[in-house]
C-alpha cells in the first residue's frame, strides 16, 4: 500500500485553488459528510460565506473500506428548494457520495452538487468539483493518532509504525508527540 500525506499548506492551497472554479456558483448550504469532510467544509463555509450542516456516513474501518456505507447521522435541517453543496475530503469510491445523494432525494432540492479535494482513479461517478487525482493512501494532517494507531496494527510493532510514518512525510516532532 502506498502513503501520500498531505501537509496543512497543501490542504489550504488545494482548498483556495478549488474555491477559484466554484465561487460564480450560489449555495445555500454546504453538508459535510462526517468526519473527514468536517475540515474541508469549515474552510468552504469560510471562503464561500455558507453556512454548514452534517451528515455522518461511515465506509471505513481501520484503512480498510466496508461493504455497505451507513448514515448513522442525519442533519435536522430542511433542504427543501435549496442548493447544496456535500463535501468530503476524498472520494475513493463514490459510493459515499451515492448514499448522501439517495438519501437528500428525499427532500424537494433545487440542486445538488459534490466536492471532495481528492479523488481516486476508479471513483465513479467522479463529484463535480475536485482538487487532484491521488492513487494513494491520503494521510491528512488531523489524521496523526488515527494514522499512527492503523500503522501499528498493520505493521505489528511501535518501532516499525513509527518507521513507516518517517518513512511518509511525518517529521519527528510529530511521531514523538502522537
Amino acid at each position: 500500500m502506498q502513503f501520500h500525506k498531505i501537509s496543512w499548506r497543501q490542504y489550504e492551497k488545494d482548498c483556495l485553488g478549488l474555491t477559484k472554479k466554484i465561487k460564480h456558483i450560489k449555495f445555500d448550504k454546504i453538508v459535510a459528510i462526517s468526519r473527514g469532510g468536517l475540515v474541508v467544509a469549515r474552510i468552504f463555509s469560510d471562503l464561500l460565506s455558507t453556512p454548514i450542516s452534517h451528515i455522518t456516513i461511515e465506509s471505513y474501518l481501520d484503512l480498510k473500506q466496508q461493504k455497505h456505507t451507513l448514515i448513522t447521522e442525519t442533519p435536522s435541517t430542511n433542504f427543501n428548494k435549496q442548493r447544496i453543496l456535500i463535501v468530503d475530503e476524498i472520494a475513493d469510491s463514490g459510493r459515499t457520495f451515492k448514499r448522501a445523494k439517495s438519501y437528500f432525494k428525499n427532500f424537494q432540492i433545487k440542486k445538488i452538487y459534490t466536492l471532495a479535494l481528492y479523488v481516486k482513479s476508479k471513483t465513479n461517478p467522479l463529484p463535480h468539483f475536485w482538487s487532484q487525482k491521488i492513487d494513494a493512501w491520503i494521510i491528512f494532517p488531523y489524521e496523526l493518532k488515527e494514522t499512527y494507531d492503523a500503522f501499528l496494527k498493520l505493521f505489528k510493532s511501535k518501532e516499525k509504525a513509527k518507521q513507516m510514518l518517517l518513512k511518509n512525510g511525518f517529521s519527528k516532532w510529530e511521531v514523538n508527540n502522537i
